[in-house]
């Protein structure tokens, strides 16, 4: 029993012993330089034809995040195949909080594709549950070869809020 009081005497005083007080926050450990607070995030969509307006896909999930090289004028915008597959690098400005890429490469298919007027509005957009949140505009040209060889091109309009996690939301 004394054996068992030893070996928590031990371990508590290890435990405060391995706190430094002169260790503060006021220095950050790392830096982030990628995309700004804005632009990063997850978003609920609806995708709509650009030509015609007929509405494609409703409440359809995508991402907007960082690369790797954490440069802050670059991010992916991947729908996880959510609707038609894309998944692309683009570039991006936090301070005015746009993005857009002409012919860039889409991973899910190997296609190009052009990302257009793509921006970030703070605090523009309402779910449906009613709460206010940001908004993600942006047009995409999806540019697919046919068996034949030609290319067609298909565009549409994403635009939709923020996901807010909330469960009305969702």
């Amino acid at each position: 029993m004394k054996l068992k009081y030893i070996i928590l005497l031990v371990f508590s005083m290890g435990l405060f012993a391995s706190c430094d007080p002169n260790d503060t926050m006021d220095t950050p450990k790392t830096e982030f330089t990628g995309p700004g607070q804005f632009l990063q995030g997850e978003w609920f969509v609806t995708y709509t034809d650009a030509n015609t307006g007929a509405v494609k896909a409703t409440h359809s999930k995508i991402s907007t995040f960082n690369t790797a090289s954490n440069d802050k004028n670059m991010m992916w915008v991947d729908d996880d195949k959510n609707y038609w597959g894309l998944k692309s690098v683009v570039n991006c400005d936090p301070e005015t909080n746009t993005f857009s890429g002409e012919d860039v490469d889409e991973l899910y298919f190997g296609i190009k594709v052009n990302i257009k007027n793509g921006k970030v509005l703070p605090g523009a957009g309402t779910t449906a549950a009613g709460n206010v949140t940001d908004s993600i505009y942006m047009e995409i040209d999806y540019f697919d070869v046919k068996s034949d060889g030609t290319i067609q091109e298909t565009n549409r309009i994403a635009a939709g809020v923020r996901r807010t996690g909330f469960l009305e939301d969702e």
